[in-house]
């Protein structure tokens, strides 16, 4: 094509231009390509549509869109406006809620070049997210790759708050490969910039500078939650009752978003919990699940139903209730696994592994300092650590995999049986069930951490 239909030095141009992928398949797309031939067509038809193909829809989009030659280099891909055009999914919930269906991947992690740039502005990551053209398309796993429907396009800038949080997302990862623990790295170290694996195979580990460790190749991304916010809010402008911590950006320049939510928190530390439920007026009982994250607000000073920033980062409200000792009273429980799911998943790809690897944890902890009187301890942001994931809880999600596919549906991993995870019942009563692989019924079971593991993560850093 000797004459493009957009002119690639202007922002303003390719964003027009993009706006009539709208309502469009990738087929069309494809199809509508003045530059190929009809035999070209039925291959390149043949070959998009194969999920196994290296052909990416993303490219589809540049080759036979913008027609462009498609590179691997590190500037945007309209280098000329400084734009990036970057092709994600998007998947419809229940309630009609729209999610994002992965995080988007920015940049290949180099651990012996990226350690060296300490001026985020002046990474190569940055440059991959500064001004992205965003396409969300519809995922819908009926339907043949070529036939998503695409419905949202937008010229996006990262906002100011965002990249103050951004900035120190990048900051945790690169200060990790200094210290030699490029392997410790995992994506629930940080907020919205995260450093997802790359291949899950031994060849796709990586040598590290300061470190004899070989690492798992990563990438730099934006994750899954803050992909999904970015197009409800910032994209089609729908209007939930969010509200941010951070009311100043400018905040963030001298603390990062953990400090700060710490710093609020602080000033109620060994406060009895009745007396902070008439404090912020708290109506439900201090039993109620719904009493921690209310407490939490109120400390926080929000007042609105939900927390901006926890919702983009995928922080997850965690109570914990001690006792005198410092033992949790109980382990902790996560959802409910069917059995006749759970045996279909790998771990990569297994609701656990992505549960524990993508999310991060405020704990909220109180203390009983007698039989009756509970006090707010203390909180901490913690996430489970890559060694610990990747070892014991995959062995015992494997093991519990294994029994299940043998119908041992009630000699799942116990608590003796590992120090980190067991499995037990999770239901209402032994009538609340999921079908078997046998045809019959089993009790809900779920994934608990071990108390004593959760009171060793608590206090690793303290001499108590």
């Amino acid at each position: 094509m000797n004459k493009l239909p957009y002119q690639k030095n202007s922002k303003k141009s390719i964003e027009e231009y993009a706006h009539t992928l709208k309502k469009k398949t990738f087929r069309e797309i494809l199809l509508n390509d003045p530059n190929i031939t009809d035999k070209d067509k039925k291959e390149l038809v043949e070959y998009y549509n194969n999920p196994r193909s290296k052909g990416s829809l993303g490219q589809l989009i540049e080759k036979h869109f913008f027609f462009y030659d498609i590179n691997s280099k590190s500037e945007a891909d309209f280098n000329e406006a400084g734009v990036e055009l970057k092709v994600t999914p998007y998947t419809i919930k229940s309630k009609n809620k729209l999610r994002a269906k992965e995080r988007l991947v920015l940049a290949i992690i180099n651990y012996m070049k990226d350690y060296k740039e300490e001026d985020f502005f002046q990474s190569h990551v940055y440059e991959k997210c500064a001004c992205m053209l965003l396409v969300y398309y519809l995922y819908e796993s009926k339907k043949e790759r070529l036939d998503y429907l695409i419905n949202y396009i937008k010229l996006f800038e990262l906002p100011e708050e965002d990249l103050e949080i951004i900035k120190n997302d990048y900051k945790i990862i690169i200060d990790k490969i200094r210290n030699g623990k490029a392997d410790e790295i995992s994506e629930g170290d940080t907020n919205y910039l995260g450093a997802c694996t790359k291949g899950a195979s031994a060849k796709s580990l990586r040598e590290q500078p300061f470190s004899k460790k070989k690492a798992k190749q990563r990438a730099f991304c934006l994750k899954n939650s803050y992909m999904s916010y970015i197009l409800n809010h910032y994209i089609i402008n729908k209007t939930e009752n969010y509200e941010p911590i951070i009311k100043n950006s400018n905040i963030l320049k001298e603390q990062t978003l953990e400090q700060y939510i710490i710093s609020k928190l602080e000033p109620y530390y060994n406060q009895e919990i009745h007396f902070l439920k008439e404090k912020f007026h708290i109506s439900c009982q201090t039993s109620s699940k719904s009493f921690t994250y209310l407490l939490a607000k109120g400390m926080l000073q929000v007042t609105n139903a939900k927390i901006e920033e926890f919702e983009k980062a995928n922080i997850k409200i965690k109570a914990i209730r001690l006792k005198k000792d410092g033992m949790p009273k109980e382990s902790m429980s996560f959802p409910t696994f069917k059995y006749t799911e759970i045996v279909k998943e790998d771990w990569k790809h297994s609701k656990l592994y992505k549960t524990f690897s993508t999310t991060k944890y405020l704990f909220i902890i109180y203390q009983y300092i007698d039989d009756d009187t509970l006090v707010f301890k203390k909180a901490m942001f913690w996430n489970v650590p890559e060694e610990d994931l990747n070892t014991e809880i995959k062995r015992v999600w494997e093991d519990t995999v294994e029994r299940i596919k043998k119908n041992q549906y009630d000699n799942l991993p116990k608590i003796k049986e590992s120090p980190i995870l067991h499995v037990r019942p999770h239901g209402k009563n032994a009538k609340d069930t999921y079908p078997t692989l046998d045809g019959k019924q089993a009790m809900k079971k779920c994934f608990w951490l071990n108390a004593s593991y959760i009171k060793q993560q608590i206090f690793k850093d303290t001499n108590e």
